[in-house]
């Protein structure tokens, strides 16, 4: 059986030893070793990517108490030096440390259980019991849980036999293990977990609660910590330098910098939308000078679907009875009718459309449909014109 390096130091980030054992399925290459600082998947915690000799290992897991480590090349030295992403395991540390001291603050302050922890490359997550949180409790939790990583709490690993846990105060016991792994934070709780941790709350780094969402009526809250939370800082720092720059403001009247550009921008479309309805008058009363009332076919360079709509309502206001307007700036197409027709518009593009790639929907007197290129739209326009007995 493998020493497992990541119980007894969780620190050793390279090392030396034998491989044990290669065996192949789907492919790749499924490695075990002497000994092994690679975490396997578990415990909401991923596993660890890193080398085996020259050799990446993709992906580490665990199965009857052995570790595997999976490999795309079959390894040919019996002797391999060994290292670990230990950007990456620090990271996963910091987080699954940091998750137990959270869920315990918040069972701690309100009552709260914690369902389950995610952990990926991009959040960090913990469900809880709860339906809802205020800004008030979170602000409260986030505080508690800082102290004590600043009065840092050291983080003890020991070992139990089931018929003692009731010795401690354990939050949950896993069903069908006799030899419990227990993670102690010294004054705040003692947990069974399987998972890499600090040797102090310290070592977390400071965390931040990033915001909550609604999950099947439970609330999933969104955290960062440690070297993350730095990395975080640092980009969201020089996004709002950049901001700033080109903002030609200092950064403490970015945002009312930013409430400005946005009334000015509301006022640039109200606008707009007035000098776009008279030009879409115009418009109308020129295509019904040059194509009639009873049908219109039009394919426009730079309309937007919305501009569309309004020269389509200008159109049916002089009384057109069948409207057909597409857009190449968007590969658009908007089919409407006055309501005096026997024709279904949602109906020719549910049936019709997909022929062209295109896809949409609407009623009997307005549909919509996209398409993924200009000549579809065109070709979709002309099988209208040509085919469809209107």
């Amino acid at each position: 059986m493998t020493e497992k390096l990541f119980y007894t130091d969780p620190k050793v980030f390279e090392w030396t030893t034998e491989i044990t054992g290669v065996f192949e399925h789907d492919d790749l290459y499924y490695v075990t070793l002497k000994e092994t600082a690679f975490y396997p998947e578990g415990g909401g915690q991923p596993a660890d990517l890193g080398w085996i000799g020259n050799y990446e290992v993709i992906d580490c897991i665990k199965k009857d108490e052995e570790v595997f480590h999976v490999l795309n090349t079959k390894p040919e030295e019996k002797v391999v030096d060994c290292k670990i992403d230990h950007y990456r395991r620090i990271d996963h540390t910091q987080h699954h440390s940091g998750q137990h001291l959270l869920s315990a603050i918040c069972l701690d302050l309100f009552g709260i259980n914690t369902l389950s922890f995610h952990l990926s490359n991009e959040t960090a997550t913990i469900d809880l019991d709860v339906s809802s949180l205020s800004d008030e409790q979170l602000n409260k939790i986030e505080k508690v849980v800082n102290d004590h990583i600043v009065a840092n709490h050291k983080v003890n690993v020991f070992y139990i036999n089931r018929d003692e846990a009731e010795k401690y105060d354990i939050r949950k016991i896993p069903e069908g293990i006799d030899r419990l792994r227990i993670v102690q934070i010294e004054n705040i709780e003692y947990n069974a977990c399987a998972g890499t941790h600090v040797n102090s709350t310290s070592e977390i780094g400071l965390l931040k609660l990033l915001k909550t969402e609604k999950m099947k009526g439970k609330i999933r809250l969104y955290f960062i910590c440690g070297l993350r939370l730095l990395k975080d800082y640092t980009e969201k720092h020089q996004l709002i330098a950049d901001l700033s720059k080109l903002l030609t403001t200092g950064q403490d009247l970015l945002l009312n910098q930013v409430e400005k550009l946005k009334e000015a921008n509301k006022e640039k479309e109200r606008n707009y939308t007035t000098l776009f309805n008279q030009y879409a008058d115009l418009l109308a009363n020129q295509i019904i000078k040059e194509q009639g009332k009873e049908k219109v076919y039009q394919i426009f360079q730079e309309l937007t679907i919305k501009e569309l709509g309004i020269v389509s309502q200008k159109l049916l206001e002089n009384e057109a009875q069948l409207i057909v307007l597409g857009t190449k700036n968007e590969n658009k197409l908007l089919i409407t009718q006055s309501g005096n027709l026997s024709i279904d518009c949602g109906k020719i593009v549910k049936e019709e459309a997909n022929k062209y790639n295109g896809k949409g929907g609407g009623n009997a007197k307005r549909a919509q449909c996209s398409f993924t290129n200009e000549q579809s739209l065109e070709q979709f326009v002309l099988h209208i014109k040509e085919k469809i007995n209107i």
